[in-house]
């Protein structure tokens, strides 16, 4: 693995290194980010000089939102190291899961509408001398990558376009064939694929690194004749950049035209972690535009903790998430790997769905 060293804030620490390995890194070292941000590098200077002379570091990780000129000087100073803020972070380990089109194009204009803004600030500051740029262009060279990536930013927003008017066309058939649709949403790495496995009786990948579901996937289950449609959705994280949530509107989308939602948390966490990234969660729906939905909260992984402690987590669960969303249908504990309250699970999921 690529060796790398991570600045993120301590919040953020364990997060930042999980989506780091995640993407093909091996953290090495960490550091805290700074209160106030160098306005030259964003990082800590001696830090910086510090990485400069390692010879065995292949990466350097700021797990935050880099701007423009930061990333230029970072860049100029460690020249033959990859430099990744948390956007280009993101965009690494979605593009290690993409299957289908609409993912990889997502993946492709995300990028390029990241890179623009480097490019042109560093055609502004260096025109006058032919000198390299960040992404590796010559000065002049860096007017025509302009160009063409803002020819194919028009060319990816249509076929994307299109792929929306496709998909709405197979939710409405859906909808009119009278199927309704409980999509599956939540924090990344919470158990969404697990369970809908389980439900379903399908195998999609599942393992322990973020982002292995990057296009939803769709499946009925039955019960005495009735059918609901599963969808299993792309995760989320603690303060999506703007830039993924804009690009992957489409694939999140799969949430906002579903008439029912799932949404899936880890109850093996800490309680103050659990519930921020159940206040996460919801507000990133409100993000794409979803409210009133009718949802579900299933507390999955039950078999990690004792049984006193899942009451406690019910109880707090449904305290505090009726203050942030309604209409809470129920909050189920489950487990998919050990099949520990499916049933009850089915049965909430048909009684939401079909009354």
């Amino acid at each position: 693995m690529r060796k790398a060293v991570l600045f993120a804030d301590l919040d953020f620490i364990d997060e930042a290194t999980d989506l780091a390995f995640g993407a093909g890194f091996d953290v090495v070292e960490k550091y805290k980010l700074p209160k106030r941000p160098n306005p030259k590098y964003f990082i800590q200077q001696d830090k910086l000089f510090y990485i400069k002379d390692r010879s065995e570091i292949d990466a350097v990780i700021i797990f935050d939102l880099l701007k423009p000129r930061n990333f230029i000087n970072i860049k100029k100073e460690l020249i033959n190291k990859e430099i990744l803020d948390k956007t280009l972070l993101l965009l690494e380990i979605f593009a290690l899961h993409a299957g289908s089109k609409e993912a990889k194009l997502q993946i492709e204009l995300a990028r390029m509408k990241y890179e623009i803004p480097i490019l042109k600030e560093s055609y502004t500051k260096a025109k006058i001398t032919e000198q390299q740029g960040p992404l590796g262009a010559g000065t002049y060279g860096v007017e025509s990558i302009i160009k063409l990536y803002n020819r194919r930013i028009v060319k990816i927003t249509k076929d994307l376009e299109s792929l929306k008017k496709f998909k709405e066309t197979m939710i409405h058939t859906s909808r009119n064939v009278g199927i309704p649709t409980v999509s599956i949403v939540g924090y990344t790495n919470a158990g969404k694929t697990t369970i809908f496995n389980v439900m379903t009786g399908l195998s999609q990948k599942v393992d322990s690194t973020m982002f292995t579901t990057m296009s939803p996937k769709r499946s009925s289950i039955s019960k005495e004749g009735k059918k609901v449609m599963l969808v299993d959705t792309v995760g989320f994280i603690r303060a999506i950049p703007p830039q993924i949530v804009d690009a992957f509107f489409v694939t999140l989308s799969e949430a906002k035209n579903s008439n029912f939602l799932m949404l899936v948390l880890d109850s093996s966490l800490e309680d103050s972690i659990m519930l921020e990234y159940l206040r996460s969660s919801i507000f990133t729906l409100r993000e794409i535009g979803i409210s009133g939905k009718p949802m579900l909260i299933v507390l999955n992984k039950i078999d990690k903790i004792r049984e006193q402690e899942v009451k406690s987590k019910i109880e707090i669960v449904e305290n505090v998430s009726k203050d942030l969303y309604c209409p809470i249908i129920a909050v189920v504990p489950v487990s998919a790997l050990k099949g520990m309250n499916i049933s009850s699970l089915r049965d909430e999921i048909f009684k939401m769905a079909l009354g």
